[in-house]
């Protein structure tokens, strides 16, 4: 039997590679202090650069930053591990890493073996699907 399985053209890599990139910006190559009014789903983020190379940036929105709040933008991604490194772009998902980094792991156990494995990340903050993209004069 042959499994079939789907998933969005800009997830796979190639489609990744081959794109235009024209639906979006590049936060390294903003002069600082710019500010962009970047529309989710769910909200209205207000993010303005402080230093693109290093993704240091300014947010605010609803209840997870309801006053400016310093955070690095990682990039924007299709939700799997392919990340557009410093880009915000229509239809993908950016990713806000709070600062200073906060270490977060979890113990993987396998019940059979009885070997334990520490998974180390930070934690990371993904937003709702990119509606629109505008600078804030």
């Amino acid at each position: 039997m042959t499994e079939t399985i789907s998933c969005p053209r800009r997830a796979i890599l190639d489609a990744w590679s081959d794109s235009e990139w024209n639906n979006g910006v590049q936060i390294d190559q903003m002069e600082e202090l710019t500010t962009l009014a970047v529309r989710t789903s769910n909200s209205v983020y207000e993010i303005t650069v402080l230093n693109g190379r290093s993704g240091e940036v300014l947010v605010r929105v609803g209840e997870f930053f309801p006053v400016r709040t310093a955070v690095r933008l990682e990039g924007s991604t299709c939700g799997g591990s392919i990340l557009k490194r410093g880009g915000i772009y229509v239809g993908l998902r950016m990713e806000i890493v709070p600062q200073p980094v906060e270490i977060v792991s979890r113990v993987k156990h396998d019940p059979t073996t009885g070997q334990r494995e520490i998974l180390l990340g930070h934690k990371v903050i993904t937003t709702s699907s990119i509606q629109s993209i505008g600078i804030v004069i």
